[in-house]
């Protein structure tokens, strides 16, 4: 009976052992670092729609003036807002992960130059506990100017299927700036949406949708919403060709009916077809 006792201690021991060993190698050995989103999750692109002066002043009462009105308003709020994050997120896919055991997450470090300077990156990626989300953190620093600042952060689903960014305006309005939910099915082009969340600003919560155009004849489109405390809100559609320049504007509350106004590629009205 005491020769039995030894033996189920010794086997309990054993078990014990083995079980602390299993866990250990789940605590250090994490797995293949998150998958980084895609690149166009995080860009000032929205499909090269013509902005110039003397566009915008030659038909500014006209159809092309409209819908060139409200994208080069997002256009300039995302060529401010997304030169350097984008920078540094892009270079990203140029370094790899290492694994942080005492944080439980994963830090990519490295060197960014934007507009003539050198930023250190630092950013972060951490899986939920259900394993089906990564949350992201970037982190930079300019000598001398700033340190370990939060430029951006968001949450993308493990598939890369979709997630959303949170911007911040930088070091000197560290505020959230904009939201960017994006979406992107079985490889397809990502969808994005941007939304001003700068409470500061008089049109915060207006918001521009843009992707690839599935109608035929055009090649982007643009769903365009102002919420303004000082101008009238309205809703507008755009459909644009990036070869052809040709596109169409539609919008009943500026309009006043749901008819699409057209312009050719020359940017002047005519009718559509």
């Amino acid at each position: 009976m005491k020769r039995h006792g030894i033996i189920l201690i010794g086997l309990l021991v054993a078990l014990s052992a083995f079980i602390s060993s299993c866990s250990d190698d789940s605590e250090t050995n994490p797995g293949e670092a998150p998958t980084l989103p895609p690149e166009a999750s995080l860009s000032a692109n929205l499909g090269n729609f013509p902005q110039n002066e003397e566009g915008r002043a030659v038909y500014a009462k006209d159809n092309f003036g409209f819908a060139a009105v409200n994208v080069g308003f997002w256009q300039t709020i995302l060529g401010v807002t997304l030169v350097i994050p984008a920078a540094a997120f892009d270079e990203a896919f140029n370094n790899s992960f290492t694994y942080l055991e005492d944080q439980e997450r994963w830090k990519s470090e490295y060197t960014v130059s934007v507009n003539g300077k050198s930023l250190t990156a630092e950013l972060f990626a951490e899986r939920d506990d259900d394993g089906e989300e990564v949350e992201w953190e970037m982190y930079l620093s300019l000598d001398g100017q700033y340190e370990d600042f939060l430029w951006f952060s968001g949450e993308s689903r493990v598939d890369n299927t979709g997630g959303e960014w949170t911007l911040y305006g930088g070091p000197d309005e560290s505020r959230e700036i904009l939201e960017i939910e994006w979406t992107r099915e079985d490889g397809e082009p990502v969808q994005s949406k941007y939304v001003l969340i700068d409470e500061q600003s008089d049109k915060e919560g207006s918001f521009i949708a843009y992707g690839e155009a599935d109608e035929a004849g055009f090649s982007h489109y643009y769903e365009v919403s102002v919420d303004s405390e000082s101008d009238q809100d309205y809703d507008a559609t755009i459909y644009f060709n990036e070869t052809t320049k040709e596109g169409r504007v539609k919008s009943e509350s500026h309009f006043g009916d749901a008819d699409w106004r057209c312009w050719d590629a020359n940017f002047e009205n005519t009718t559509c077809s």
